[in-house]
């Protein structure tokens, strides 16, 4: 076949292939009206994801403070167990807006003018590495010209034009480093008002008691931070399921809870978390009950030092003082602790 037909059933030559091809290229895809989303899909349901996990890891430690956060300093003090150097809950860009010290005042609208004020000084700063790359290559490729084989006169020339070039480098450089420092200033300022913004949020939600707060209803409200506000982070996670909600953690805790808040004497806690584990049978008990009736070991010792703690525990704050202590010593057992494990499991 020599060439394609058009559309009169005249034959195209080959060589003009390329320029007809247009015709056949389909159209353009229109783009989508409104204003663009400030956090796309993917990344917010990727956000909304980990914060349920790392909500459900840590909800010993924040679920009994959070119905008391009622300013943005409370955040920070109820998040503080994020900043553990032993794993990196702190890494993820909505914890770290969260746990980032700012007292810049900043809102949706302030945010906004700094990302394009941003935005401006990143293709002002490009442009700078691209001139700064094109006066190197100058300078060098003038150094290379000049040569012992030269003619004075030719030296004179080459020479003059090194000297040229490298000012022309300098001035080159200068500026460079200026928009550096313009664009840095302004990435430190915006991501001091998205902390700013973030608690601010947080603490709205919190404040709002329009939702229950369970480890998936507050990620769901901070997925979207500091790009969008928690209603509307909340009202677009809604709308996915999330990945890995009720997690193994979060279920220990509930067990937990659920054996403290059925025990009436404190006294008796640890007999009653006993039979009431012994009594849990069957093949649709939780992740949370067959784990702590094969830890048992380490859920009875936590039960007692926190029920003889001093100061005294109160009995709201048992069941998360419990799970802390148990979370400590599963992580870091002993020798000993391996020995007596094995014996003390509870078998249903």
């Amino acid at each position: 076949m020599d060439g394609l037909l058009g559309v009169d059933g005249a034959e195209l030559p080959l060589d003009n292939l390329a320029e007809k091809m247009l015709f056949f290229s389909p159209e353009a895809a229109k783009p989508e009206p409104g204003r663009p989303l400030a956090i796309d899909d993917g990344r917010l349901f990727n956000a909304r994801d980990h914060l349920v996990w790392l909500l459900e890891q840590t909800w010993p430690d924040i679920g009994d403070r959070l119905q008391w956060i009622r300013k943005p300093l409370d955040v920070l003090d109820t998040l503080h167990v994020w900043n553990d150097a032993n794993n990196c809950w702190n890494q993820h860009y909505v914890s770290k807006a969260l746990l980032r010290p700012s007292t810049v005042p900043a809102n949706a609208k302030w945010l906004a003018t700094i990302r394009r004020r941003l935005g401006e000084l990143n293709i002002a700063a490009r442009n700078a590495s691209e001139e700064l790359d094109r006066c190197r290559q100058s300078v060098e490729k003038a150094e290379r010209a000049f040569s012992d084989q030269l003619s004075p006169a030719d030296k004179a020339v080459v020479q003059d034009q090194i000297a040229r070039r490298r000012e022309k480098f300098s001035n080159a450089e200068a500026k460079y480093e200026a928009a550096r420092k313009r664009q840095d200033e302004t990435q430190n300022l915006l991501l001091d008002g998205e902390a700013t913004f973030a608690r601010d949020e947080f603490v709205r939600f919190c404040r709002s008691n329009r939702y229950r707060l369970t480890p998936l209803n507050i990620a769901n409200a901070l997925a979207g931070l500091p790009h969008i506000g928690w209603r509307q982070s909340t009202n677009r996670c809604r709308t996915k399921a999330a990945v890995g909600v009720d997690g193994k953690s979060i279920q220990v805790f509930r067990t937990i809870e659920r054996i403290v808040r059925s025990s009436v004497r404190r006294v008796d806690l640890i007999r009653h978390a006993e039979k009431w584990l012994r009594s849990q049978k069957g093949k649709k008990k939780s992740l949370g009950v067959s784990e702590l009736q094969e830890k048992w070991y380490y859920l009875r010792w936590s039960i007692k030092a926190v029920i003889e703690a001093v100061p005294r525990v109160q009995t709201r704050d048992l069941p998360y003082a419990i799970a802390r202590e148990y979370r400590k010593r599963i992580s870091r057992p002993s020798n000993v602790d391996l020995l007596f494990e094995e014996e003390e499991r509870i078998v249903v």
